[in-house]
């Protein structure tokens, strides 16, 4: 063959590895449930004790743009957060009409679904539809009692997103070649722990924010060659 093209060196089971994929959305579920209930549970004692106590340091509210709403104390921004739902929500059935499609071109043999391109998973969409939908969950329950232990929250599914997002642009350029579900969880939790730590240790700790930025160039250097 005089040119190859990247659908050439795509020479596994197409089933077989849209299995492996559809792994990730039904282990983002699991992982979105344990750690969004503690979450929940959370802010609401925190909003518990605002509402009985008075002390109002707890949270850091905006009291000029803050609208309360029965026993949550600014519920625009909790609200403001739907969008991120509804479009994650949005997604997930456009992801879906598109799943249903190509598998109804693959029964009736259509050749451009079988002989063109690179076999289509849609196991990786699925996990970016609800950690979109969780990043809109978590980022109320953050706005519910805004603090600055309370900010992971608000940011632990835009890493789960950023790293899915990477996983898909390398799905789709090496498309035999499949990243294990468990192992790329895994090194999401690593990225949300070394965030904690940061949370914990770096607010006013020098020595802590230069040994994260020598890891994380070595590492990026390291990544890059």
């Amino acid at each position: 063959k005089m040119f190859l093209y990247l659908s050439d060196l795509s020479r596994k089971d197409r089933r077989i590895v849209s299995k492996k994929y559809k792994i990730y959305f039904w282990n983002i579920i699991t992982i979105a449930v344990f750690y969004a209930l503690p979450v929940i549970q959370l802010v609401i004692t925190y909003q518990t004790v605002v509402n009985v106590t008075g002390n109002q340091d707890i949270c850091y509210y905006n009291f000029l743009c803050a609208h309360p709403l029965g026993v949550l104390s600014a519920f625009n921004n909790i609200l403001s957060n739907l969008g991120h739902v509804l479009l994650g929500f949005l997604f997930l059935l456009i992801v879906l009409c598109r799943d249903i499609l190509h598998r109804r071109a693959l029964e009736a043999k259509d050749l451009f679904a079988t002989e063109y391109g690179i076999p289509k998973h849609f196991g990786l969409f699925y996990a970016m539809g609800i950690a979109l939908m969780m990043e809109g969950v978590l980022s109320a329950c953050y706005h519910v009692c805004p603090n600055y232990s309370n900010f992971q929250f608000d940011t632990s599914f835009m890493y789960m997103i950023a790293g899915l997002c990477m996983l898909k642009l390398y799905q789709t350029r090496h498309p035999d070649i499949n990243a294990s579900a468990y192992s790329a969880y895994a090194s999401f939790a690593v990225v949300i722990m070394v965030t904690v730590l940061g949370v914990v240790f770096g607010k006013n700790d020098v020595w802590f924010w230069v040994i994260f930025s020598a890891i994380h160039v070595l590492a990026s250097l390291a990544l890059s060659t």
